[in-house]
């Protein structure tokens, strides 16, 4: 029964964390699952509200006192805050493995381009 209640709290609280992470990483998460449309129409509805209130569409929903405490909340949490070395460490890390991961795709684009025209030139 204890083990039930322990995944359930973190059942609901890694939930609400990935809920909040999506309006960090926004539309992507919709491409990447093949809901484009679904995204597009998200993201430019979204934007609209924007332009014309001023406001996003969750501000719409929360009051002002529920924005500024979800926001000190927020602060609170944030690791970048509260160890600034261990942020510029993670995000060094991070934009290491992006520059690893593009160079890996282009070098196998390459690679794909040369085998395509040597395999053209070898049955010429």
């Amino acid at each position: 029964m204890k083990r039930v209640l322990i995944l359930l709290f973190f059942g609901m609280l890694l939930t609400g964390c990935y809920t909040s992470s999506l309006t960090v990483v926004g539309p992507a998460t919709g491409v990447a699952s093949g809901k484009i449309s679904e995204t597009a129409a998200s993201a430019s509805l979204n934007y609209v509200v924007k332009k014309r209130t001023g406001k996003t569409p969750i501000e719409h929903v929360l009051s002002e006192n529920q924005i500024k405490s979800l926001e000190t909340n927020k602060a609170k949490v944030n690791p970048c805050k509260k160890n600034k070395e261990l942020c510029s460490i993670v995000n060094t890390r991070i934009e290491k493995m992006q520059k690893q991961l593009l160079g890996l795709n282009l070098q196998a684009r390459i690679e794909k381009k040369h085998k395509k025209i040597f395999s053209k030139d070898q049955k010429n």
